[in-house]
């Protein structure tokens, strides 16, 4: 009976693909990055530099960003992509390396017809994408800004302090992706925001494989960003996240003790759970790999507030690309 059933199963994870591709057509283009593949990326906007946008590590594509592009492409140019095998864009080949985010992406850029410099700005894993990116094309960049980052060194804290690190890939999640062509992930929606569930959701499962992909080298790819720590004089942003119950202990120290604040806007004795203090000290080490980056603390938000609290965002992108476009004009040679 099973063995009668796996052409059906197989059948209907297929017409479920065929028909996102037909009712969520890509947003933006798709654009050739060699050997065939495409990855689609959704430019739009004027105005240099170019924003460019990472997503962290899930299945959201260049959705990531909708709400904060709609304020960013009011006033520059501005382009979100989705990486190999996420949405619209082609599945990458071989063993993952994550010199290929940074390679497809400026390849993607190119095709686009779109050219430098740029500001990078990135969620969580995608903020290790961006700082090999910035290495591998440093005369291209004019600025960053990291909304809750991952840090090269964060396994290694976590550990030191005892906490852990987590599944990269969960063995739940090795289990579903096994059965992808079953269909049966789509029996469990992927957590996304009602605005953009429907799209998401309609690519979950091949998403979700490529993700998983990018997930089994996440050491591999902290690593190699970790080679890549000097972010020059560009101007950077590091927004960092603060849980609501830490955001009422500053404001209360703010009030009366406030030289209990450190410099990472930690307070001293509070009840911090040990892994928000870690993860709050890599931000702040974060924005100290440029002489003109700094750490702003988003209050009572979470890891997820680039996408709910899209105003902090552009406010730091729109910081960046005053900040990047002064340094541009004084570079200038006199006339």
């Amino acid at each position: 009976m099973l063995a009668c059933c796996l052409p059906l199963l197989s059948a209907c994870e297929s017409m479920f693909e065929a028909e996102a591709r037909r009712t969520y057509p890509p947003q933006g283009k798709l654009v050739d990055v060699g050997e065939g593949r495409r990855i689609q990326i959704d430019c739009q906007g004027e105005g240099g530099p170019v924003v460019v946008f990472q997503s962290g590590g899930d299945m959201l594509g260049s959705l990531a960003w909708k709400p904060v592009m709609a304020r960013v492409a009011a006033k520059a140019r501005a382009c979100a992509y989705s990486r190999a095998g996420i949405m619209w864009s082609d599945a990458a080949r071989g063993a993952f390396t994550p010199d290929e985010v940074a390679r497809d992406l400026h390849a993607a850029l190119a095709a686009a017809g779109e050219t430098g410099p740029y500001i990078l700005v990135s969620h969580s894993r995608g903020g290790l994408y961006s700082m090999i990116f910035a290495g591998l094309y440093r005369d291209e960049i004019a600025g960053m800004v990291f909304a809750d980052s991952s840090h090269p060194d964060q396994e290694r804290r976590f550990a030191e302090a005892g906490l852990p690190v987590g599944d990269y890939v969960s063995p739940g999640q090795e289990l579903g992706l096994a059965l992808r062509w079953t269909g049966l992930m789509r029996l469990s929606p992927y957590p996304a925001d009602p605005s953009i569930a429907d799209a998401v959701n309609a690519y979950y499962p091949r998403s979700a494989e490529a993700n998983a992909r990018e997930a089994r080298a996440r050491s591999t790819t902290m690593d190699v960003a970790g080679r890549y720590r000097d972010l020059q004089n560009w101007p950077v942003v590091v927004l960092a996240r603060e849980l609501p119950a830490q955001t009422q202990a500053r404001k209360r120290a703010d009030a009366h003790d406030a030289y209990l604040l450190s410099a990472d806007g930690l307070v001293a004795g509070a009840d911090t759970p040990e892994s928000e203090i870690v993860w709050r000290r890599l931000q702040a080490d974060l924005a100290t790999w440029s002489s003109r980056g700094r750490l702003e603390i988003v209050p009572e938000s979470n890891h997820a507030f680039f996408f709910h609290r899209p105003d902090a965002v552009a406010a730091a992108i729109d910081e960046v690309l005053a900040a990047s476009r002064v340094v541009r004009r004084q570079s200038l040679p006199a006339e």
